[in-house]
């Protein structure tokens, strides 16, 4: 039996799904996704049919993945296509926090690097969620302080879970020649303790195909290891793909993230 959502009372809703309260619950809420697709802190959006249904999948197979792993999500299951049940919210931190194995997007720009160029370790930083402001990053400097002066371990627990969830899923796209380039999640509080959030689909991060049969990651830069031009992310639709095309590329993703049930 398909759940209503026309009698739930709807708690939020923001550029790609509505969230509802669960009446059966409290402590729980539904996400639902939606077509929406956006880019450029909003400014670009369009409606593609049969990207919820491909959101949800890939959503679906990543937090399962994560879960499995041992990461604290607020993930609990999916009792129907489109709809996540998931731990309702205490407090959400409005922080994005963006996880960086090579260059590539806007820090090209801003950071003034050369795209391709590898981070050992992998970066992490903080935007502040402002679509105004263009998502202003946080001074790295200015974390430590909140962490060491301020007394907020959240933003060390923040930085060190993106960082795991990063490599476990480095670790898991390599199983099918994909590397994962950059990667931005959210967080946010439940019973004081901090918890990955909101979703992880196509829009979340870069995904570059290996360019060859036994690419060499050990050089300063990689791009000639891999091929961005057979992107597998929002990328295509912020350079203005197709609609279609956009589609079929999650839709690859979400091929590919559906087999990490395979992955121990």
């Amino acid at each position: 039996m398909s759940l209503n959502f026309s009698s739930m009372t709807r708690l939020n809703e923001g550029k790609t799904k509505v969230i509802y309260a669960n009446p059966a619950d409290a402590k729980t809420v539904y996400m639902v996704f939606k077509d929406d697709i956006t880019a450029g802190d909003g400014v670009k959006h369009d409606i593609i049919q049969g990207k919820a249904l491909v959101d949800w999948q890939t959503n679906r197979d990543i937090f399962e993945y994560l879960n499995r792993c041992g990461v604290r999500t607020h993930y609990i299951a999916t009792p129907e296509e489109r709809v996540a049940l998931v731990k309702k919210l205490d407090f959400k931190i409005n922080l994005e926090v963006v996880s960086r194995r090579v260059a590539a997007g806007s820090i090209l720009h801003w950071g003034k690097l050369e795209q391709g160029l590898r981070f050992d370790p992998v970066v992490t930083q903080f935007h502040y969620k402002d679509d105004p402001l263009h998502d202003p990053m946080l001074d790295d400097k200015y974390v430590d302080y909140l962490i060491e002066s301020k007394k907020a371990p959240e933003y060390q627990q923040m930085r060190d879970t993106n960082a795991r969830v990063f490599l476990h899923l480095e670790k898991a796209f390599a199983h099918f020649r994909i590397q994962l380039i950059d990667m931005k999640l959210e967080y946010g509080l439940i019973d004081g303790e901090v918890f990955l959030i909101d979703e992880i689909t196509g829009g979340s991060f870069r995904l570059w195909p290996y360019a060859k049969e036994n690419p060499d990651f050990e050089q300063k830069n990689v791009l000639s290891e891999l091929d961005p031009a057979g992107r597998l992310d929002k990328d295509t639709y912020r350079m203005g793909g197709a609609m279609d095309t956009v589609l079929a590329k999650f839709q690859q993703i979400a091929a590919i993230t559906e087999k990490f049930k395979t992955i121990g």
